[in-house]
């Protein structure tokens, strides 16, 4: 049996006039002329997908920072890595930022930079005679402080926060741990017990780990009790810093906080699906609305952040 070609003398077609407008010639992007300012380049940037998104999500910190408003970023490991402490630390001292969640990869890492102004990477030689994680002195800074802390009673960033300014690191400048603890802003930190090298060291104690972690994370529970209106960002930790914020939110919502109209943003190249649900879907709502800058950290961040500063203007600092 064979099959005939349909004939398209008789399709129907659509007029212009009733197509769904997508963009028009006000959202395209332009050339950029040297010698410009940073809003001009802004200007130059389409106003479609990502730069769009960007745009949204500048007009939301900038909404927050004007109105009091919760500003909390979260950040993995690769943050620090990427050179983006310096930045982090100034919008700390800025007050652009009101609130700071690391992972316990995030935190190692800026400590490393107070310590010695450079992040450092284990080799894979150091394995095969047990010593890939084995840092000395970070380790036992680290432990120090939390051990020391936690007679105080309190979480990782302050315990540790307060021992990187006591002791006049060279670049503590560059920490954001150290930054967030001078100028009063809350700072979490939540390590994973045996993924986090730090917790295997000679002077880790279990009691003083776990009850430090347990006050960090009822400090993030009280930062998003207090976040509605806020905007909420992830950057570069794909498991646990959405779900710590998940759970955070549905902590205080049981104690009967309401938490609601938070815009959130994912920025990450590589965000797991799960991410991008948990903070872009389900952390915005009820009421708010979700982003997914899909771009590397080390370029969008500075990116957004300069947009930011740019409307401030004397508003800040």
């Amino acid at each position: 049996m064979s099959v005939r070609p349909l004939s398209f003398a008789s399709l129907r077609t659509v007029p212009v006039s009733e197509r769904k407008v997508d963009s028009d010639e006000h959202d395209f992007g332009a050339s950029y002329k040297a010698g410009g300012a940073l809003s001009d380049f802004l200007c130059s940037l389409p106003n479609l997908g990502a730069g769009a998104d960007l745009f949204l999500l500048r007009d939301a910190i900038v909404a927050a920072h004007r109105h009091g408003r919760k500003v909390i970023v979260g950040c993995g490991g690769h943050v620090m890595d990427s050179g983006l402490s310096p930045l982090l630390a100034k919008l700390i001292e800025q007050r652009v930022i009101s609130g700071v969640v690391l992972t316990g990869e995030a935190m190692l890492q800026d400590v490393e930079i107070a310590m010695v102004g450079q992040t450092l990477r284990y080799r894979d030689q150091d394995l095969r005679d047990g010593r890939f994680s084995m840092t000395e002195e970070t380790g036992r800074l680290i432990n120090d402080a939390v051990n020391l802390g936690s007679v105080e009673n309190w979480g990782f960033g302050k315990s540790i926060g307060k021992k990187l300014l006591d002791a006049e690191l060279e670049h503590v400048e560059h920490s954001v741990v150290a930054t967030a603890c001078r100028y009063g802003i809350p700072v979490t930190v939540h390590p994973v017990i045996g993924a986090d090298t730090f917790t295997l060291h000679p002077q880790a104690h279990g009691e003083s780990l776990g009850a430090a972690a347990m006050y960090d994370f009822r400090l993030l529970a009280g930062m998003m009790a207090e976040a509605s209106g806020g905007v909420i960002i992830n950057i570069a930790s794909s498991v646990l810093i959405p779900r710590l914020f998940l759970q955070a939110v549905d902590a205080a919502r049981n104690l009967g906080k309401t938490v609601e109209n938070l815009t959130t943003a994912v920025i990450d190249p590589a965000a797991s699906s799960s991410s991008v649900a948990d903070v872009v879907g389900r952390l915005s709502q009820p009421g708010g609305a979700g982003y997914w800058l899909s771009g590397p950290d080390e370029v969008l961040l500075p990116l957004l952040f300069a947009a930011v500063l740019d409307v401030l203007g004397d508003d800040i600092d």
